[in-house]
């Protein structure tokens, strides 16, 4: 049996991701849900999701965001009208060394403040909205803020090998340059001893008409043959809330709709593969 860590993301965007998520909690089909501290719907259904677990141990971790939407508080240099840049221009702004790097970790911090003060702890585990956390002048104030807290909270890293994509055959060009930028955090986590997943799937394109039980089954298929227990995000959820920022949309429901069926419960069970509550604690890398 191959142990494997199904990740939702999204989680406080709005009411209709935590609605599909939670459902999805509740049917045990997720181990783990990634949530947003300035999402706008996190504090009135966080309660929600954490009696959702109480019966299907799930890992609940901190969606760290630097794109798209407001920050937690002011960030006068990377967010001047109140709005985080684009995924592309914060990439630009990284690798040009344009982030202020006490702007960075007092966000990274903040964020993970809501977290604990809205659910009562620490994360289980970091990642990023779009992977923000793995770009240069984000990722440091990220493992920064790790070590000093109390061990075992990992961060996801998003790498994959080029050959691996070619075979998956599944968003090839947007998986490579994930994974060209994500190898450096990989490294660094390793060098400093923070746990982090060996190995992740789930990168694809969000276009309209895709199969995404097509897809998770291919991502399956890889876990296993890697005989390693193995990280696959996900983005279930309902139709937007209205007047939210939701570029993903249209794909949500398709998620939902083939994680929440019998067809994802037979492609699991013919592979082999099972939804370990314990798999992204106990299964992940460590230095």
């Amino acid at each position: 049996m191959i142990h494997f860590t199904l990740c939702a993301d999204d989680f406080g965007l709005h009411q209709g991701t935590d609605d599909g998520i939670i459902e999805l909690v509740q049917a045990g089909r997720l181990n783990a849900v990634s949530c947003m501290s300035g999402g706008s719907t996190l504090a009135q259904n966080a309660g929600r999701l954490q009696q959702a677990v109480t019966d299907t141990p799930v890992q609940i971790g901190l969606h760290l965001t630097f794109t798209e939407y407001a920050p937690v508080g002011l960030m006068p240099h990377l967010a001047p009208d109140g709005i985080l840049p684009s995924i592309e221009t914060l990439i630009q702004k990284a690798h040009l060394r344009q982030l202020h790097k006490d702007e960075i970790a007092e966000q990274v911090l903040r964020q993970i403040q809501v977290f604990t003060e809205t659910f009562g702890r620490l994360p289980d585990f970091i990642d990023g909205h779009q992977h923000a956390h793995i770009l240069p002048g984000i990722r440091d104030e990220v493992i920064t803020a790790v070590l000093n807290m109390p061990r075992g909270v990992w961060v996801r890293s998003c790498d994959l090998s080029f050959p691996r994509i070619l075979t998956l055959g599944v968003s090839i060009q947007r998986a490579a340059i994930i994974s060209a930028l994500a190898r450096r955090l990989k490294r660094a986590l390793v060098r400093h001893h923070v746990p982090t997943n060996d190995v992740f799937y789930g990168v694809n394109d969000f276009e309209p008409g895709q199969d995404f039980g097509h897809m998770m089954r291919v991502w399956l298929d890889a876990a296993h043959k890697s005989g390693k227990p193995a990280l696959i995000m996900c983005h279930p959820g309902y139709p937007k809330t209205a007047g939210v920022l939701d570029p993903i949309a249209i794909r949500r429901p398709d998620e939902l709709s083939y994680l929440a069926s019998k067809q994802f419960k037979q492609d699991m069970i013919l592979r082999d593969m099972t939804l370990d509550p314990q798999c992204a604690a106990t299964g992940f890398q460590k230095a």
